[in-house]
């Protein structure tokens, strides 16, 4: 037994030792002197735990429910039942029928922030299907996707200052072939590049436009560059404009997974994914991986810029900030978190990393306005939700830490997957 447990006791202790300065002591200076004081403050230690309770308490319900299956079976159960095999097929089936129409009922019963949220959620899907062509299906690690984002917001941005009406639907179409045209590009020096260094290229690509509109005046510099109203979601059809926006958002999400499913099930899905698993292999059966890469480059980069000029409908602001190194690792979260080569994962992952941290900072309004709520919710796991938010990246980086030592392939990633990435 001890053997088992050594490596988790061993971590612990070096985590505990790591952090023992910060969450046990406190510095005090005096200023009188010049000097400063290392104390003992067990107190902030306390609270720091307190805080994460609710994490706590829901690791533990994860961890019941993983040993009571270990020791009962009910998954095998649960799945070996026809009324499961049958739900499941229909499903897979006619899900896409029955989701569209609720998502877009939701326009009518949400509430304008609701809308909002949601709304940046879709933009957030539509970049983490995009970056899932490369990284999951193709296999190529790009780092600096959230230029492309950047590229198709500031396409828009810019054409409106040349011409005198550059509205939204026609922004998407350019900033579609523009963005399909950088990637391809890009895609060219890229082509000999693998692993770290692609990763590093692609980077690099992303700093030094974040650095090319921060230096230009054309762009705003730092300032970035406000929309004219008229170019941006507006009411149509009775609806407003929040509503508007969600709407379009949502039908171009829908297509974007369309197509995306339909390329990754055609000869070209199969050839990024045959690349993905051996390059040499893929190229001495006749796969052209060349323009196999600078279609992946093309088209990832291409849904990229469309998800830019939905952004800058929707705020009417663009600015540098949008090709920060931060975006591009939290869109490649996405895809790792939901599963890579896997469509439904990668927007699982999006809705899961943009919508528990933003409804951690809603939860104690809303547990405060409800009467009943407020009731039944203790008033320290209150207190510990309202301070929950402060400690989302480091909630986020465990979590990633733990998808990758107990579930790599992701959330709705294939158990052969995970096989081939045990074994590589």
């Amino acid at each position: 037994m001890m053997p088992r447990w050594r490596p988790y006791v061993l971590g612990l202790l070096g985590l505990a030792a790591i952090t023992f300065p910060f969450l046990w002591l406190a510095l005090e200076p005096n200023f009188a002197n010049d000097t400063m004081r290392v104390s003992w403050a067990p107190a902030h230690g306390v609270r720091f735990f307190s805080d994460l309770s609710p994490v706590f308490l829901i690791a533990f319900l994860i961890w019941l429910g993983s040993w009571s299956n270990r020791r009962f079976g009910w998954q095998a159960w649960i799945a070996s039942t026809a009324a499961w095999r049958r739900g499941g097929a229909a499903v897979e089936t006619y899900w896409q029928w029955a989701v569209m129409p609720l998502v877009l009922a939701g326009a009518f019963v949400l509430s304008s922030s609701s809308l909002s949220l949601l709304t940046n959620v879709g933009i957030y899907m539509i970049l983490a299907l995009g970056l899932n062509i490369t990284v999951g299906m193709t296999g190529l690690l790009v780092l600096g996707y959230a230029g492309f984002y950047g590229f198709g917001a500031y396409v828009f941005a810019l054409g409106q200052q040349q011409f005198p009406y550059f509205p939204w639907w026609l922004a998407g179409p350019c900033a579609f072939v523009l963005g399909g045209g950088a990637g391809y590009l890009l895609g060219l020096p890229c082509l000999r590049l693998r692993g770290d260094y692609l990763a590093i290229v692609t980077l690099g690509f992303a700093e030094a436009f974040r650095e090319l509109i921060r230096n230009l005046p054309a762009t705003g510099a730092d300032k970035g560059i406000i929309l004219q109203s008229d170019t941006m979601f507006r009411g149509a059809l009775g609806l407003g404009t929040g509503q508007t926006g969600f709407v379009i958002t949502a039908l171009l999400l829908f297509l974007a997974v369309f197509l995306v499913e339909r390329v990754h099930r055609s000869p070209v899905g199969r050839a990024w994914i045959a690349i993905r698993e051996n390059e040499v292999a893929a190229a001495s059966v006749g796969v052209p991986v060349v323009q196999m890469k600078l279609l992946a480059f093309s088209l990832s980069a291409a849904i990229a810029a469309v998800a830019g000029v939905l952004y800058g409908a929707k705020d009417g602001f663009v600015s540098p900030a949008m090709c920060e190194f931060q975006q591009s690792i939290m869109i490649l979260a996405m895809v790792i978190l939901g599963g890579l080569s896997n469509s439904y994962g990668a927007l699982l992952g999006a809705a899961l990393l943009y919508l528990v941290p933003e409804y951690l900072k809603l939860m104690p309004s809303m547990i405060q306005q409800d009467p009943t709520l407020s009731a039944i919710v203790p008033p320290f796991l209150r207190n510990a939700l309202g301070d929950l938010s402060d400690y989302r990246l480091l909630l986020f980086g465990a979590v990633m830490v733990i998808m990758m030592l107990y579930r790599p392939q992701g959330l709705l990633g294939s158990r052969r997957r995970k096989t081939e990435m045990m074994h590589r």
